[in-house]
């Protein structure tokens, strides 16, 4: 019983073996007892140099800050003209800070006596949105935050645009108006001269 347990021990308890001498070469190399090789002649030399060494026939010239060798800089540079590539597709206006102003329509025709009403965002913006689908091919702009009927904003803004039936929907699940295309500015307008 007792060697059985000795015998898994036994590996940890026999001595190493000694390391190889390429090993024990290169920790001699950096020992400061005794050095292992002669020092390099031509670095004695260069501690015994006197100081006007090298003799001026053996100077190098100093190299010129601009290379001769070469004339391409004196040549005029040959310049290519790339036909610049087109945006694919339509590009919305950039917003601008400060919105122009808009004359509002007749009372009767503004906010508050109106059936349907759009609330702002937080930050004080109309919720309308452009979006890309089908890589950029299909375009919509989609009117958010509606209460109230929907189904005369939707009607107006088809009028509005001069949109199709199919190209003016109501999301029913979101209760989102989706216009085909891109119509930010117009849609922006629309809303902003019946006080929204």
């Amino acid at each position: 019983m007792a060697s059985a347990l000795a015998a898994p021990l036994m590996p940890f308890l026999r001595p190493m073996p000694l390391p190889r001498p390429s090993t024990i070469r290169c920790l001699l190399r950096y020992s400061t007892s005794a050095p292992c090789r002669a020092e390099d002649r031509n670095l004695a030399a260069s501690r015994t140099a006197s100081p006007t060494y090298p003799p001026p026939s053996m100077r190098s010239n100093l190299r010129p800050k601009e290379s001769h060798a070469s004339h391409r800089s004196s040549r005029p540079k040959n310049t290519r003209n790339y036909p610049i590539r087109g945006t694919s597709h339509h590009q919305p206006a950039a917003p601008k800070l400060i919105p122009t102003p808009v004359a509002p329509l007749a009372e009767e025709l503004c906010a508050p006596n109106l059936p349907y009403f759009v609330t702002r965002t937080p930050s004080k913006e109309l919720p309308i949105y452009t979006l890309r689908k089908r890589g950029g091919n299909m375009l919509l702009t989609r009117v958010k935050k509606i209460d109230g009927k929907i189904e005369d904003l939707r009607d107006e803004l088809r009028a509005h645009l001069g949109l199709g039936e199919k190209e003016a929907v109501i999301n029913r699940i979101t209760g989102h108006v989706v216009l085909k295309g891109h119509h930010r500015p117009k849609v922006e307008q629309f809303l902003r001269e019946r006080k929204f």
